[in-house]
């Protein structure tokens, strides 16, 4: 990049940055008001503290840009290296996770109903109008058993379902941590809060705010890491909500042995040696979904699915049953 370049660009910066921070500034009376619930306490200083989480996030940006400027690199504020959440460890009696049940020989699928308006159980998602950031599945040679949301420090956080909270407290590399059991065996986890508004033993109902977004534990930006597990096993979140419009996929949950095909402890031990067997294995198109968004999805490529499924060109539909391996 030119000296001339980098100059207009550092002024076409300057002259941006202000209406970038007026964009994300809070409506008239200074609550952020999605997520946020009627009657609830404290907003005051959880609208300050967002309207703070703006300006470091801003400030982030700058630099950002600044260095890009500097170096025609870009640097990416929403990586991480989250390193104890991408290798499962063993329970111990002060461990945020359940005891993981083995799933590999499971013949009948299980069945949990996630939404029930009659039984008013109702779903929300966590913080909409974020985007994903970093997909369930592998990640340099091991696994990322969430799904990472790029968001503002301070953005409200709410409970996807009516539960318990299980864990609301500091947990190494997840920073502020949340986890919320349902009465379905189903258990949320939110990670990295830059504040928790719940405390262990808590009742709370599907959309009611548990924190605060934000980038504490190993987290190179702000982001939430969600997890969604089933008796201590994680499930892809993937496969219960259709992150395009942040809604459920389906109301009821049908779970397979495929749906905890990863926990197995050759997968997880060699996951390159894994990706080549020759067993095969099959997925659902979602709706939304692109022939490289499955690809990413299941670590392999675009062209390889186009040759095992026999697809000329890239079109395919929702419900559209394809062989991944």
């Amino acid at each position: 990049m030119t000296y001339k370049s980098k100059f207009v660009l550092s002024i076409i910066t300057l002259f941006m940055l202000p209406f970038f921070v007026m964009a994300q500034l809070p409506s008239k009376d200074g609550i952020h008001e999605r997520g946020m619930m009627k009657n609830r306490t404290n907003v005051d200083k959880e609208s300050s503290e967002y309207q703070i989480g703006i300006i470091k996030d801003t400030t982030r940006f700058r630099k950002s840009l600044m260095k890009f400027v500097g170096t025609s690199l870009v640097y990416d504020d929403a990586a991480e290296t989250e390193e104890d959440i991408l290798k499962e460890t063993q329970p111990s009696p002060t461990s945020i996770h359940r005891k993981k049940t083995d799933f590999s020989n499971l013949i009948d699928p299980i069945n949990l109903s996630l939404v029930d308006n009659k039984a008013k159980k109702f779903y929300s998602f966590p913080c909409e109008g974020v985007r994903v950031s970093s997909r369930f599945g592998p990640r340099r040679n091991r696994y990322h058993y969430g799904i990472d949301l790029s968001l503002r420090t301070g953005e409200p956080i709410k409970s996807m379902f009516d539960g318990k909270v299980r864990v609301a407290k500091r947990a190494g590399a997840y920073g502020n941590l949340v986890v919320i059991e349902h009465d379905n065996q189903l258990e949320t986890y939110y990670a990295h809060l830059s504040r928790i508004n719940v405390a262990p033993g808590d009742e709370i109902k599907a959309g009611e705010v548990l924190g605060l977004g934000g980038n504490t534990g190993r987290s190179t930006g702000p982001h939430l890491h969600l997890e969604i597990r089933y008796q201590g096993a994680a499930i892809n979140p993937e496969d219960v909500i259709d992150f395009n419009n942040y809604a459920l996929l389906n109301n009821e949950l049908s779970l397979t042995k495929d749906n905890f095909r990863h926990h197995s402890s050759k997968r997880n031990t060699n996951l390159a040696k894994n990706n080549s067997s020759s067993k095969s294995k099959y997925t659902k198109v979602r709706r939304g979904e692109t022939l490289s968004s499955i690809a990413k999805r299941h670590g392999t490529t675009v062209s390889k699915l186009a040759k095992l499924n026999n697809i000329k060109g890239s079109k395919i539909k929702a419900g559209q049953r394809l062989r991944v391996r």
